[in-house]
């Protein structure tokens, strides 16, 4: 049996080669960038910000590779689990940020799109070799065979307007309590959009958040309460607690603190709506 501290270490080294595949998509994505002419930031030229950009995606490993190594999958299956969950998560944040933080995020969208999908598929590679539990392919068609089309759609349009609904309650509790004077005074570049373009933001935000979870939904079985829990807690590590870590070197800690409080009661709470709606529970004998 494996003691205590061989698994933190064997968590940890994985945790770092899952970093170093992340922050080499990053570099790649502004190598291909700039043979065709493009300029993208790649989040490595500073010390400081490289640090925490090592660190959050040394959290990637540390969240993601323990359920790795417990969910029982082909390879394949895998990767496209983790990339995706990894892509739709950062990808998402990426577009509030474009809004909200313009001077940390100078790319266009569908440039910082590209950037998202090579650094993901790069973490979720290394997740893949390292972590991953290689064995008898899940059908996840046989998966969504277990309701019919119209049940899955309705289930996956209430899981995303359900964090609309939560966005808006603890982001508004937020704005007003904490975080009104940063924006006001525009605090490590935060400004507050327009109404109209928060709403546009959000409605693109909410579909690749209940997207990111759902393959893991189709994988992964257990009773209604673990699922939730599983599913409201990988929304807010990847979703949360990664992406905040990366704004260390930029933002005040009590404003991310106040954040991470915020984005907690807004993802756990998507999770937990949609691991209720779409997650497909072990059967009882």
């Amino acid at each position: 049996m494996m003691n205590a501290t061989q698994m933190v270490w064997g968590n940890t080294w994985r945790s770092i080669l899952v970093a170093i595949g992340y922050i080499a998509g990053l570099i790649l994505s502004g190598m291909i960038g700039a043979m065709l002419g493009a300029q993208i930031a790649t989040s490595t030229s500073n010390q400081v910000t490289f640090t925490w950009l090592f660190v959050s995606s040394v959290l990637l490993g540390l969240f993601l590779g323990p359920l790795a190594s417990r969910l029982t999958l082909s390879r394949v299956q895998h990767f496209i689990l983790w990339a995706s969950l990894i892509f739709f998560n950062m990808g998402s944040v990426a577009i509030e940020g474009a809004y909200f933080v313009p001077e940390l995020v100078p790319m266009p969208i569908p440039v910082l799109m590209v950037q998202q999908a090579l650094a993901s598929a790069g973490a979720a590679l290394v997740i893949t070799l390292v972590f991953a539990a290689a064995g008898k392919p899940v059908s996840w068609i046989n998966a969504l065979s277990s309701r019919p089309w119209f049940s899955w759609l309705w289930r996956f349009l209430l899981s995303s307007f359900s964090y609309l609904v939560f966005y808006f309650i603890f982001g508004a509790l937020n704005y007003s309590l904490v975080t009104k004077p940063y924006y006001e005074s525009h605090v490590g570049g935060l400004i507050a959009p327009a109404p109209e373009l928060v709403l546009m933001a959000e409605l693109v935000r909410a579909p690749l958040i209940i997207l990111s979870v759902l393959l893991f939904l189709l994988s992964t079985r257990g009773t209604k309460q673990q699922l939730m829990v599983r599913t409201g807690w990988l929304l807010f590590t990847i979703g949360g607690i990664v992406p905040l870590v990366l704004q260390i070197s930029a933002l005040p800690l009590f404003l991310l603190a106040a954040s991470a409080v915020e984005i907690f009661c807004q993802n756990f709470l998507t999770g937990t709506v949609a691991a209720y709606l779409l997650g497909i529970q072990e059967q009882k004998t």
